[in-house]
């Protein structure tokens, strides 16, 4: 938390909206699991993102 300078709570939504998004993405668009999680595509698509570099 200290280095991206966000709370420890903010770090830890971050990481449970990064393994739902990953979660979801097995089966759905990122226009449904931003409907589903009620976020932006945008902000899925950069989870998405994430997650693709992490298994590359």
């Amino acid at each position: 938390a200290r280095k991206t300078n966000h709370t420890e709570e903010a770090c830890d939504r971050y990481i449970k909206a990064y393994k739902k998004v990953q979660k979801l993405s097995e089966k759905m668009e990122p226009a449904e699991i931003a409907r589903t999680l009620e976020m932006g595509v945008s902000l899925v698509k950069e989870y998405l993102s994430l997650i693709n570099e992490e298994v590359n």
